[in-house]
């Protein structure tokens, strides 16, 4: 039989901050690794949430409701509680490090004793958890952003020597910041094979959002080097060029399990776009998709039919994409 979780292990026991400002104050440093774990914990729960508000952009699935999404919010809670106790992301440590580096520095000045060696401790504890809240918001997003403005910026930069490096941009380097930016960039593309095709350029644009979540969770090689698969076709034996093996979500018999698969992978969305149109157009399964023509909804009736996908409400989520505030601008 598992133990019951210590008392501070529950992400809903209010009591848990109290405890901490009296901590750190009696005892700061005792108190600096709960009080790290802490902050590390709340900042987990941030980054938690600023990736799941892309799923929503995407549309509810048929158990969404207010309740499924607090029960949602409270397990969030609780791992990342459980995950700053057991290493977390080493937020924790990196805090620890800086306020110990603090301290080495004051103790030797003369105004240390009058001032008191745990200003950061004390910054932490006389704050609400309202406030802890808000800042560990703003440095979540602030990380998140950081990290894909510097994967952008790696990729223009090894564009601009590609005389002297031919690597491949990174799976980093080509995530879109929001769904408007997707749609402000691909739109063209969409466009185009749409012509190809004969249908309408929404329900491939659609389509596309719904594989790659509006362009943050592409498919990437091996290396972390970038696929542009936007369709999620995979790399069968009639495929002779490169490609990307990754772990994937399928349905079995109405059963969703975790499988390896290989995709397709290109040089650019381009050519993303123009071999999704050959493959649908060379196809005989897909044939009522290609003459389902302007209907967008009918179109992506179609593919789930042909077996474009094993996801049951495949059809469904490209509606509610196409029901979307950015597909209702174009």
């Amino acid at each position: 039989m598992n133990s019951v979780p210590p008392k501070q292990d529950f992400f809903a026991d209010f009591s848990t901050l109290t405890d901490l400002k009296t901590k750190a104050q009696k005892d700061p440093d005792g108190a600096l690794k709960d009080v790290a774990q802490q902050f590390e914990s709340i900042f987990i729960n941030m980054l938690l949430k600023n990736m799941r508000s892309t799923n929503e952009a995407i549309g509810s699935g048929l158990f969404a409701s207010a309740q499924t999404k607090q029960y949602q919010e409270m397990m969030d809670s609780q791992m990342s509680q459980s995950l700053a106790s057991s290493g977390g992301i080493g937020l924790s440590d990196a805090l620890i490090r800086q306020y110990q580096t603090q301290q080495q520095a004051r103790i030797s000045s003369p105004e240390a004793k009058q001032r008191g060696d745990t200003d950061f401790l004390n910054q932490v504890a006389k704050q609400d958890l309202v406030r802890i809240q808000a800042l560990a918001h703003r440095a979540s997003t602030e990380f998140i952003e950081s990290v894909q403005q510097e994967a952008k910026q790696k990729a223009s930069t090894g564009a601009a020597d590609e005389s002297s490096s031919t690597a491949a941009p990174s799976a980093l380097s080509v995530v879109f910041g929001s769904p408007q930016e997707f749609v402000d960039n691909l739109w063209p593309h969409a466009q185009r094979a749409a012509e190809k095709l004969g249908v309408n350029p929404k329900a491939i644009l659609a389509q596309a959002a719904l594989e790659t979540g509006w362009g943050k969770y592409p498919i990437a090689k091996e290396d972390g080097a970038a696929s542009f698969n936007l369709f999620g076709i995979k790399a069968d034996t009639r495929w002779q060029g490169d490609r990307a093996v990754v772990n994937t979500l399928e349905f079995r018999d109405g059963v969703a399990r975790r499988e390896k698969a290989a995709f397709r992978a290109y040089d650019s969305f381009s050519q993303s776009f123009e071999d999704y149109a050959n493959f649908l157009s060379s196809s005989e399964r897909y044939k009522d998709a290609i003459n389902a023509g302007d209907d967008a909804s009918m179109f992506a009736a179609s593919l789930q039919k042909g077996g474009y996908a094993t996801d049951p409400k495949y059809a469904e989520k490209i509606e509610n994409i196409l029901s979307s505030e950015w597909f209702q601008r174009l």
